[in-house]
């Protein structure tokens, strides 16, 4: 780990820093293909599981880069493997906009599932590795940046609609912008590459040390990400708001994603080794409410819930797993492990939603969620080792 002699004593914003969340910026362009699902699913006429695949395309990413990243990231080093990713980002953008059918629309969400991937395997150590014992405030600050991202995809992209317009233009342009500034932050910044000890290996899941906190990302991830994809598109066949109105209502779900990680660290001091647990309790709340709630106010109640809940999840059940197998594992592989937790549960989560929406319904489908989270909330509900705010 790489830690300076003279480390600040708290957390700090630099240049790597600002460039990490312009990052994660970029893979909230790659991510948003769930606020255009309606309109997918009506000029395409697709169905339900055609609609999960464009979301899930990014966890099979994440997959094929937790077993073969690390490999990659070897050979071509971490500043390399960034560039890589931001240019499958932006490129598959460009392929989702501009296709006239939904396999092309497919193959770009593709492109960038894997370059979402390697940023999303990449960027955790590099965070750990420049933050040292500050990475809990430093994954969760910049975890906070992409719900600002998301709020401005909504808020346009919903405005594009209400107006008559097409989508695909201020997609193309939102995503062009983060790509300037990601571009124009990060060229000059020096890539700590961090330290390499041995190969990576799946043989470290028999390590309970590794498997259970895996495990708690996994499930973090399944009950959050979902929700946050299939939201738009929830809101307007469930809630009947409109094409243009349901992408700005789900920038709700932004906010609240923003505003509750960057209150993380006093989350942590009201209700310290809780936190997690109670926001499961929270999330599980906040989709039963998108379920039963009657009219559009009550499920936006619910989104508001979802997003409060689920915002602390992944930034704390990741710095969970780095302490409790930074005895396994260095910070390439630990992020290999991290994007393989993801990978999993971005995979399964939308698409089973999608195979449960085409069987009961959307309403019904959401369900999973508050059962996800009851699950959460029990198992995580006694750690040994709380999370603290730096």
């Amino acid at each position: 780990m790489i830690v300076q002699a003279d480390a600040p004593r708290s957390f700090r914003w630099d240049r790597l820093t600002y460039s990490s969340a312009l990052g994660y910026c970029l893979l909230v362009a790659g991510l948003s293909v769930g606020v255009v699902l309606g309109e997918l699913r009506e000029q395409f006429q697709i169905s339900g599981v055609v609609a999960a695949l464009h979301g899930s395309t990014f966890g099979i990413g994440l997959l094929v880069a937790g077993v073969f990243g690390v490999g990659l990231v070897d050979s071509i080093g971490r500043a390399r493997a960034l560039q890589l990713s931001a240019a499958g980002l932006a490129g598959g953008v460009v392929m989702f906009c501009v296709g006239p059918s939904w396999p092309i629309t497919l193959l770009g969400t593709a492109f960038t599932g894997l370059g979402g991937a390697l940023l999303v395997m990449v960027m955790p150590g590099l965070i750990s590795d420049h933050h040292g014992e500050h990475r809990a405030a430093a994954f969760a600050a910049v975890n906070a940046a992409p719900g600002v991202a998301g709020v401005a995809f909504s808020l346009v992209i919903g405005g594009a609609l209400s107006a008559g317009w097409s989508w695909r233009p201020p997609y193309l342009i939102l995503t062009a912008m983060f790509t300037i500034a990601l571009a124009f932050v990060a060229l000059p910044v020096r890539v700590p590459e961090g330290p390499r000890e041995g190969t990576f290996s799946l043989r470290h899941f028999r390590d309970r040390k590794v498997m259970v906190p895996w495990l708690f990302i996994v499930n973090a991830v399944l009950a959050e990400f979902s929700v946050g994809i299939w939201a738009v598109t929830y809101l307007r066949e469930v809630g009947h708001a409109s094409a243009g109105l349901a992408p700005i209502i789900a920038s709700v779900f932004g906010v609240m994603m923003f505003a509750t990680r960057v209150a993380i660290p006093t989350l942590l001091r009201w209700w310290g080794d809780a936190t997690i647990s109670y926001s499961f309790v929270i999330i599980g709340v906040g989709a039963t409410v998108m379920c039963f709630g009657p009219g559009l106010g009550w499920k936006t109640a619910g989104l508001v819930l979802v997003g409060f809940g689920g915002a602390p999840l992944y930034p704390l059940t990741v710095d969970r797993f780095y302490r409790r197998a930074d005895h396994a594992l260095d910070a390439v592989a630990l992020g290999a492990y991290c994007a393989l937790a993801s990978g999993v549960a971005v995979t399964l989560g939308p698409l089973a939603l999608g195979i449960l929406a085409d069987a009961i319904g959307l309403r019904w489908a959401l369900l999973v969620v508050p059962a996800l989270a009851a699950i959460g909330a029990v198992t995580q509900r006694a750690s040994r080792t709380p999370p603290t705010p730096r």
